[in-house]
């Protein structure tokens, strides 16, 4: 007898969570992307790094499914990306969100149900639940009715964060989570961050921090246009790779590499 498995059965058995085969991605007939082939393991949180315009953001968005390639084709657990939409959550980068519209924080985060309610379903009881504990673990549940044109920008990006936490994701796509976030707010972030790896879940995040990377991240992939280099974290972190990606001298990866041997100091 020919066993069938479950979606959730077939997802659990599969080590890759994202495959990028051959994806070209154009604007006005200028590639964005060119020839992306990566796969990235489940389980694992992974850092994307490249200078303005290297086409980061375009990568996040169309593993997400936000963007759809010029060529190629990108599977989530062996799949084409509509068939397991619900297991991607995406947070964009704070700056594309328009913060204007007249809803408070709790409305805003509410949001990350409606992937799983049906066409005019009003969202349950478990939904606002999920809300009220997403706002808990991400700081901001004395915020909840606030509108969300008055939030500082670190409260703005957690609130991201909190609506794709009610998600329930199996993968959380994250475009600069960190970037110009109080100090606070950064340590609630990497802390969600190492939780979601810990429940096995794939975070793929852009990045700009270079000296903090050891610390948070399991893998880095180099971008430039095209894809120059994916792996482990200190196989990729090297001169080599960073004077391919940016052109930059090798006293950044001294620091890189002084605080990583620092950072493994402290955990012996």
């Amino acid at each position: 007898m020919i066993r069938t498995y479950s979606s959730k059965e077939h997802i659990e058995q599969l080590n890759v969570a994202v495959k990028c085969e051959n994806v070209t991605v154009e604007y006005k007939g200028r590639p964005n992307l060119l020839n992306i082939n990566m796969e990235v393991p489940s389980g694992v949180l992974l850092a994307v790094l490249g200078p303005n315009n290297s086409g980061k953001t375009t990568l996040l968005k169309t593993i997400a499914g936000v963007e759809k390639p010029t060529a190629g084709n990108i599977y989530i657990y062996s799949r084409p990306t509509h068939a397991l939409k619900n297991d991607v959550a995406y947070v964009p980068e704070r700056n594309h969100v328009n913060w204007d519209f007249p809803i408070n924080l709790f409305d805003l985060v509410l949001m990350g149900s409606y992937n799983r309610l049906r066409r005019a379903e009003q969202p349950h009881k478990k939904d606002k639940i999920a809300v009220k504990e997403a706002l808990e673990r991400m700081g901001l549940e004395k915020l909840a009715k606030k509108s969300i044109c008055d939030l500082s920008r670190g409260e703005k990006h957690r609130a991201l964060i909190a609506r794709a936490l009610v998600q329930d994701a199996r993968i959380y796509i994250m475009d600069d989570p960190m970037v110009a976030a109080d100090e606070e707010s950064i340590n609630i972030i990497v802390e969600v961050l190492q939780e979601l790896r810990a429940k096995k879940k794939t975070v793929i995040v852009s990045h700009h921090d270079f000296v903090t990377i050891p610390r948070y991240f399991d893998m880095v992939a180099l971008l430039n246009v095209k894809l120059l280099g994916i792996g482990k974290t200190e196989d990729i972190l090297t001169e080599e790779n960073f004077e391919k990606t940016y052109g930059m001298s090798a006293g950044i990866i001294k620091n890189i590499r002084l605080y990583m041997d620092e950072s493994h100091d402290r955990t012996k």
